[in-house]
């Protein structure tokens, strides 16, 4: 339940609060970020903390471990940060595999199976993997769509009872920095609900998330772009129900080096 919850979430992600529209598609990602900051990342709290942190480790230039998780906690608004639990990455051919792992005595954990087509995700899977008896059956599917060599559309299933489905929906301006996104929840083939994030205020950095897209859903919305939007207005409507839509606003203050490139870890 805790991971349905947590990939619901998708486009109601928090955030850390100019811009300028001459980008560059070929800015280069900070290629080896061994550590950043939850604030300056996912955007938790109300600045950077010296023990809420990522470590990432790489070899032959790809991202194979991270240190540090979000989890639910009960009663708890917001989920809180765990600076142990490890997440690896393996690769095998076409394919990107996110293992999970757990703490202690829990008795499996979440894989992610990614199937990639030039370095970007075509298909993703999720499993439980239970330590005694191996993989559950289907959590989840995504598939992805891509039309001139951005990221079009997203449809997201839950297989059973619900028929629960997700479309996202992505727009790019002619800098290809994401503008918009439409995120569509569809349950037993009814249209519910409607989410619009409208996304502004990039800067003209490289983008640091370009490498990091498979940790998480948060991670994955800010590498669509070519620089770092900085704010991030979200409209929610029920599309059954007569009530009046959402909206809330999330604005991210990033630190810079000399040299203009974002700073996800500094000393204080």
């Amino acid at each position: 339940m805790k991971k349905l919850l947590y990939l619901l979430l998708v486009l109601n992600l928090f955030s850390c609060s100019s811009s300028g529209d001459n980008t560059d598609d070929t800015l280069s990602p900070i290629e080896h970020m061994e550590k950043a900051y939850v604030y300056c990342t996912d955007g938790i709290g109300t600045g950077p903390s010296p023990q809420d942190y990522y470590e990432f480790t790489y070899e032959n230039g790809s991202l194979t471990k991270i240190k540090g998780r979000f989890y639910p906690v009960f009663m708890q608004m917001f989920d809180k940060f765990f600076s142990e639990p490890i997440t690896k990455l393996t690769y095998s051919g076409n394919t990107v595999t996110v293992s999970e792992f757990e703490l202690g005595t829990i008795p499996g954990y979440d894989e992610y199976r990614y199937t990639m087509n030039n370095n970007r995700p075509v298909k993703q899977e999720n499993y439980y993997i239970n330590n005694s008896t191996g993989a559950s059956t289907l959590s989840f599917a995504r598939t992805y769509t891509y039309e001139q060599d951005k990221l079009k559309s997203v449809h997201l299933v839950f297989p059973g009872p619900g028929n629960y489905e997700y479309f996202t929906t992505y727009y790019y301006d002619n800098s290809n920095n994401l503008t918009k996104s439409e995120f569509l929840e569809r349950i037993n083939g009814v249209d519910n609900k409607m989410t619009t994030a409208i996304y502004s205020d990039f800067d003209n950095a490289a983008n640091p998330f370009k490498k990091l897209y498979l940790i998480n859903d948060t991670f994955f919305e800010k590498s669509l772009s070519v620089n770092n939007f900085r704010k991030k207005e979200t409209t929610v409507v029920n599309l059954v129900l007569n009530i009046p839509p959402k909206t809330s606003t999330k604005t991210w203050n990033y630190k810079y080096d000399a040299n203009g490139q974002v700073l996800l870890y500094f000393p204080f």
